[in-house]
Formats: structure tokens, C-alpha cells, sequence
């Protein structure tokens, strides 16, 4: 009997094979110049999109078939061009002879960038010797210079971080004793070094274009809390927690708005720190190292944004707090007034129950007077058969007439009382 194989499959199985496998590394054969721009979105994402299927057109591959994958593989004009779909970023790199000086070839989709943001452009000389030559280290600021082994030896290194008068930072890499794919390797680790170094780097401005509203909140709200002390009644309560909404409206609205670029600073952030770590170099004579210098410049950066997303993260539990202290001070007011009134209802009640106590004696007292005289007016006509005068009689019936209207009164209370 033969094994039933038609499983169910996750629908993000396809799609984890195919990250596994995404971004293959090309090999490279020196000399060749190297040329990378990243372009971020404009529009949130949507243009990205829609570049997608425009370059999958480009490359010439259909629109339902590996046009898709992230990763997009062809060539124009001797040139081996790779375009790359990153979550908010997209790459296009081209590889040609080192004597290649175009800046924007034509024919592998430069244009359909045009809308894009250009966030980095970088550029690698990848020569067939094994060290640097002295022309070429010349060429960069010797202050910021990382000159430095790579691999464990394999190769040299050489840039400043600076742009040239083309807009990128220039790379130089000899790698003479390596084959293609160790090459390629090299090639493609220095190109995300510098492409994450730009996205890491990219919540530092923020971060201090923040400073000063940050610091506008923590003194708008160190105001409010004076006043929350100098003020106790309920319309000053009211007025003041108008205004902490408000406060906290605007600090929930600036965090959603920086909240994922400071995230992605820092996994940028991690993601460089790993790549950097892979590189394992050496300085060479007095330069530094590439991770070194750039540790030495991105960590800070990366500090500044984690200390700012602390500040408003404190100021939103700041402002939380000052909402919550005044709205138990305002419930504890609206409770002592609630007191107040129960106490005036409750006096005017013991005020109204006396008053009722004193009408139903007078009541009591009227009856029994105006029930005597009833009962007079029926002696005086039978008073020549009573055993004893009138007045007796009339002594005699006055307490059992008062027990009357007592009981009487007090029955209709009750009956009155359970209706």
C-alpha cells in the first residue's frame, strides 16, 4: 500500500525555503569596479511595490514567475546587475571593468528610482593584487582612513567613509590571493557594512530633532504639576486634566511616529554589528580597523536613540501618572461632596421625621379634643341616664379616646408606609 504524501502545507513554507536561499552571493574575478545605490521608500512602502514588478520586467522575467523572489539576476551592456527588495529599502548593484567611470548606465532600471529616496552609494574597486597600492590609499583623508586585513588576512581593505565628487564612499579591496566566490564574499560583506551603516544611522538625526520637544514635554507637564498642587477645585481639576490629555495626545502621537525608526535603528544597528564581527581584521601600520571606527561612531549613535526613546518613554508614564493622581484626587473630591450632601439629606431627614413625630402628637391632641366634644354633645342628651355626670364620663372616655387616635395614626403611618 503505497504512503499517502499529500500533505497540508504551512502557507509560509514555500516562502521560508526561499528566504533560506535568498541572496546568493556571486562570484567575483578582479578587477572589476563595484557600484551599490540603496533607495528607500517615499510613500510608506506602496512604490516599493509597485518597482518590484517594473524591475522584474527589466530583468526580463515574467510577472508570475521568479520576478517575485527578492533577488533579481541579469545583465545589459557587459555589465552583471543585481537588484535586491529589502522590508524599506530596495539595492541595485552592477559589477564592470575598473575603467567603468558611468555613474548611472542606462538599461538595468536606474530611472524607475527616480521617485525613491537615495540613501547610500557606494563604490569598490576590487583588484587582482594582493595589497593596496600607495596611489590609491592617497586618495582618501588620512584622518578617518581604515586600512586594515580582512579574513583573517585574505585580503586588505581600504576607505574613509567620506563621499567622493561622484556622492559615494569609495571602497578599496585587494583580494589577489583569493578565488571568485571568497571574493565575492568580501565584496558583498563591505556592501552591507556600509548599506546598514546608513539605515543604522538614520534615528540619530531624529533623534535630536526630538531633543528639544522632548524636553518642551517634560517642562509642560513639571507646569501642570505645579498647578495640580496650587489648585483644588473641581473646575481648576477639569481644566488641568484637559490639559494632560492634550499633553498625552501629543506624546502618543510623536512616539508612533518615531517608535519604528528607532526600532529598526537598532536592529540595523545589530545586523551591523554582526557583519562587522565577520570581517575579522587586522589593523595594518597606524590606521584603524573598519569596525573599529565605525563602533566608535555608530554605538553612540545608537545610545543617543535608545536615551531618547527612554525620555519619552518616561514622560508618557510621567503624564499617565499625573492623569491617575488627578482623577483620584477629583474622585475623592466628588466623594467628599457626595458626603456633604448625604449628610445635608440625612439632617433634613431626622429634621423632617421630628416634624412629623411633633404633627402627628398634635394631630393626636386634635383628634382626641375634637373627638371629646363629639362625645359631650352625646352625654349632655343622655345625661339623665348615666350613672355618674357628665364630666366623670367625659374624664373617664379621654384617655381610651387618646389610645384611639394614637393607634389610629400610627396603623395609617404604617400602611402608608408600605405602599
Amino acid at each position: 500500500m503505497a504512503e499517502d504524501t499529500a500533505w497540508r502545507e504551512h502557507r509560509y513554507r514555500r516562502v521560508i525555503d526561499e528566504e533560506t536561499h535568498a541572496r546568493p552571493v556571486p562570484p567575483m574575478t578582479a578587477p572589476l569596479r563595484i557600484r551599490r545605490l540603496a533607495f528607500m521608500s517615499a510613500d510608506g512602502g506602496k512604490d516599493l511595490a509597485a518597482l518590484h514588478a517594473q524591475m522584474g520586467m527589466v530583468a526580463g522575467v515574467r510577472a508570475d514567475g521568479p520576478a517575485w523572489a527578492r533577488q533579481l539576476v541579469f545583465s545589459r551592456d557587459g555589465r552583471d546587475v543585481t537588484w535586491e527588495l529589502h522590508n524599506e529599502f530596495a539595492t541595485l548593484t552592477w559589477t564592470a571593468a575598473p575603467n567603468d567611470w558611468t555613474k548611472r548606465p542606462e538599461g538595468i532600471g536606474l530611472e524607475l528610482h527616480q521617485n525613491l529616496l537615495l540613501i547610500s552609494a557606494t563604490r569598490i574597486d576590487l583588484m587582482a593584487t594582493e595589497t593596496i597600492a600607495e596611489p590609491a590609499l592617497s586618495g582618501f583623508n588620512p584622518l578617518s582612513l581604515c586600512y586594515s586585513s580582512v579574513f583573517e588576512g585574505q585580503a586588505q581593505a581600504a576607505t574613509d567613509f567620506h563621499l567622493d565628487e561622484a556622492g559615494f564612499v569609495r571602497f578599496e579591496v585587494a583580494a589577489g590571493g583569493n578565488g571568485a566566490l571568497r571574493s565575492g564574499v568580501i565584496v558583498r560583506r563591505l556592501l552591507e557594512i556600509e548599506t546598514y551603516r546608513t539605515m543604522a544611522l538614520l534615528g540619530l538625526p531624529l533623534a535630536r530633532e526630538l531633543s528639544g520637544k522632548v524636553s518642551q514635554y517634560e517642562a509642560t507637564l513639571a507646569a501642570i504639576t505645579h498647578d495640580m498642587g496650587e489648585h483644588d477645585g473641581t473646575a481648576d481639576h477639569q481644566a488641568i486634566l484637559a490639559s494632560l490629555h492634550r499633553l498625552s495626545t501629543d506624546i502618543g502621537r510623536t512616539v508612533e511616529e518615531t517608535s519604528f525608526r528607532f526600532a529598526a535603528t537598532q536592529a540595523y544597528g545589530e545586523v551591523l554589528a554582526e557583519r562587522l564581527a565577520r570581517l575579522k581584521e587586522r589593523a595594518i601600520g597606524e590606521f584603524t580597523t573598519i569596525e573599529r571606527f565605525l563602533n566608535n561612531r555608530v554605538q553612540p549613535a545608537l545610545a543617543t536613540c535608545r536615551a531618547m526613546e527612554k525620555r519619552l518613554t518616561a514622560v508618557t508614564a510621567k503624564v499617565q501618572r499625573s492623569i491617575e493622581l488627578l482623577n483620584a484626587r477629583m474622585t475623592l473630591s466628588i466623594q467628599g461632596q457626595n458626603q456633604s450632601v448625604l449628610d445635608a439629606i440625612s439632617a433634613t431627614g431626622a429634621r423632617q421625621y421630628r416634624l412629623q413625630e411633633t404633627v402627628e402628637g398634635l394631630s393626636i391632641i386634635a383628634i382626641s379634643y375634637y373627638a371629646l366634644g363629639i362625645l359631650g354633645y352625646g352625654l349632655e342628651s343622655l345625661h339623665d341616664v348615666l350613672p355618674w355626670p357628665k364630666p366623670v364620663m367625659l374624664g373617664l372616655a379621654a384617655p381610651l379616646v387618646l389610645l384611639a387616635a394614637f393607634f389610629g395614626i400610627r396603623r395609617l403611618r404604617r400602611g402608608a408606609g408600605k405602599h
